[in-house]
């Protein structure tokens, strides 16, 4: 699709943002996450964060830690699962957008990272299709790359850019970390956070204020991955209790012992 007299020469290629099938997708997106993960647990209030974005009446961002090609299908997959009556948009390189056009109908945008007027150009292109979409989101991933979770967080101005442009839109910042407990499987740890509108809604004020709330939400998310505490999560898909082998565990039955594995101790004797 090409731009619009010129207006959008930054934006390669526009979305096409499908409320059902967005739903669809959603729905698979779930399926995959229980077919490939034992299982997906987010920390104490995340649940009331999503709540909030939910309820949320204006323009709102979420601001994504970047790990792993799992992200996107996470994002869809909680879209579907908490915040489904708002629209999306989210920014990817056109170059892979290319290659997946379909993906468009979930309100992906294409835009050229390497490319200076990408960011001016996607600031008009976002603010004009706020203005036509229903309680729009956008999701992105402000690292602009994939990055391990011990790294510092250094976002790219561009989420913040778009923050100060438009006054009275909320941030909310989503960390996700994917590790192994003690099933085959590995699982996949979430924290949602609403972060504070900055005393000078500014560029430069916006920019610290989300590396500093994607920062430290990161590192309380890794600190409870690392404590390997199953109460420090709630679990919101699959969680059944993890097992050493099919094998091993029915002879264990067989014994009269459990195969049940404690992820903070090893296997129970």
């Amino acid at each position: 699709m090409g731009d619009r007299g010129g207006e959008l020469s930054g934006v390669r290629i526009q979305d096409a943002w499908s409320p059902r099938f967005a739903a669809f997708f959603g729905w698979y997106a779930l399926r995959q996450l229980r077919g490939r993960f034992h299982a997906v647990r987010i920390m104490p209030g995340t649940r009331e964060a999503l709540a909030e974005l939910a309820a949320c009446t204006e323009p709102a961002v979420v601001a994504m830690n970047h790990s792993s090609w799992w992200d996107p299908m996470l994002a869809v997959a909680l879209w579907r699962s908490f915040f489904q009556g708002r629209s999306n948009l989210s920014p990817m390189d056109a170059s892979q957008l290319a290659r997946f056009r379909f993906l468009r109908r979930l309100g992906i945008f294409g835009i050229d990272p390497d490319d200076p007027r990408s960011m001016a150009a996607m600031g008009s292109y976002v603010a004009r299709r706020m203005a036509e979409l229903h309680r729009p989101t956008i999701m992105l991933t402000p690292q602009g790359r994939f990055t391990d979770v011990r790294e510092p967080v250094v976002p790219r101005p561009g989420t913040a850019a778009l923050l100060a442009a438009q006054p009275g839109m909320r941030a909310w910042s989503l960390a996700m970390e994917y590790g192994f407990w003690a099933d085959a499987r590995p699982e996949v740890f979430l924290r949602v956070v609403a972060v504070e509108t900055p005393s000078d809604p500014r560029l430069v004020g916006w920019q610290r204020t989300l590396e500093g709330a994607m920062e430290s939400n990161q590192r309380a998310l890794a600190a409870a991955v690392r404590s390997r505490d199953a109460a420090a999560f709630e679990c919101i898909v699959g969680g059944d209790a993890a097992r050493v082998h099919p094998v091993y565990d029915l002879w264990l039955a067989l014994t009269g012992r459990a195969g049940r594995i404690d992820p903070s101790r090893g296997p129970r004797r």
